[in-house]
């Protein structure tokens, strides 16, 4: 079963213990590319393409009645992860707020009850010698509900959640990067 956004009821008032916990979570990885900054620009700002490439998000699209490929933009995500056997899958809105061509991309994710910013995900690109240097950043909001950020609230050792997680974030947008890397290196 996919879960979607808005389906979840009144959005919950954030746990302040957690607040302090989750920017923790924030990942970067830097990669070079061997390809002009134009061409990487071109392709995750494609967002429609996003699915050949992320382990976790297996597709995007623009959302009509939204600029597409602008800040105010607005796509959905379809993610899917499974832990211990078990599968999760959702849809969550993504409001674009940064979009200098070609240069620097980034996006809110909204949370599960309204929309509300949870996370923000960031992509940097430089000129190099060789082609370009991409930086892709993910940060968990302060006070952001996903779903993560719910499942801390509940454990006891939401440190040791939020790092495993910060981990399958970082082996994500380094597969993510390297996939990209391959299709634009060949």
């Amino acid at each position: 079963m996919v879960n979607n956004w808005g389906e979840n009821g009144p959005r919950p008032t954030p746990d302040p213990r957690v607040s302090a916990v989750v920017p923790a979570m924030g990942v970067s990885v830097r990669m070079p590319m061997e390809c002009p900054p134009q061409a990487f620009w071109d392709l995750i700002t494609s967002v429609e393409r996003i699915g050949e490439f992320s382990p976790e998000c297996v597709e995007a699209w623009w959302v009509d009645g939204f600029p597409a490929q602008a800040v105010g933009g607005r796509f959905e995500g379809r993610n899917r992860i499974e832990v211990e056997g078990v599968a999760d899958e959702w849809i969550r809105p993504c409001d674009v707020v940064a979009y200098d061509p070609p240069r620097h991309f980034a996006y809110t994710v909204g949370d599960r009850f309204d929309g509300t910013p949870a996370t923000r995900w960031t992509f940097r690109i430089a000129p190099s010698e060789f082609g370009c240097i991409v930086e892709q950043q993910f940060e968990h909001l302060p006070e952001g509900l996903s779903g993560l950020r719910l499942r801390a609230e509940q454990v006891e050792d939401a440190e040791a959640l939020i790092a495993r997680r910060r981990t399958m974030l970082r082996e994500g947008m380094t597969q993510t990067l390297e996939r990209i890397r391959r299709v634009l290196e060949a």
